[in-house]
């Protein structure tokens, strides 16, 4: 796995949190056609760490596969190798969302994408946001900044 990364299962206060952000954002995920999920009961009643801890494993196997992912990603934006990111695993809100502020990404473990393309979307998105804060970058625009990146990252062997 790589050191850059480290895989957290979320305990039910965090998916409180989530929820919370979700039911706040929801016009905007609706707006913007962005899938999202949100407890049929109580987060409580359907926290079932088993199926958290399936799924990390699964990601982190996935993950090892593409763990040289980081280093591109940091060398590309100059940052230094050593920053570490940290995933979430979720049973709520949006398939994949990041936090700027905390260098964490939150997948949902109910995704139908494939999470490892959704983890390097979300960090890449970290990487940016600088630069969507202080040019007023809208959604979109930003949307398309990041899948070009990935798009360079993906075909330049050399970063």
């Amino acid at each position: 796995m790589s050191q850059n990364v480290k895989f957290v299962i979320n305990t039910v206060d965090r998916e409180k949190e989530i929820v919370r952000m979700t039911l706040k954002n929801i016009k905007f995920l609706k707006d913007n056609k962005i899938n999202f999920s949100l407890p049929v009961k109580t987060v409580e009643e359907e926290y079932d760490i088993k199926k958290y801890e399936t799924f990390r494993e699964k990601v982190e196997q996935a993950w090892d596969k593409k763990k040289d992912f980081t280093q591109r990603l940091l060398t590309f934006f100059h940052e230094p190798l050593e920053t570490k990111f940290v995933v979430e695993i979720s049973n709520y809100g949006p398939l994949g969302f990041y936090s700027f502020n905390k260098h964490a990404v939150t997948i949902n473990l109910n995704t139908r994408l494939n999470p490892i393309d959704t983890i390097m979307h979300e960090m890449t998105h970290i990487m940016v946001e600088p630069f969507v804060l202080r040019y007023h970058i809208s959604y979109h625009q930003k949307e398309n900044i990041v899948n070009a990146i990935l798009r360079i990252l993906e075909t330049t062997p050399s970063i």
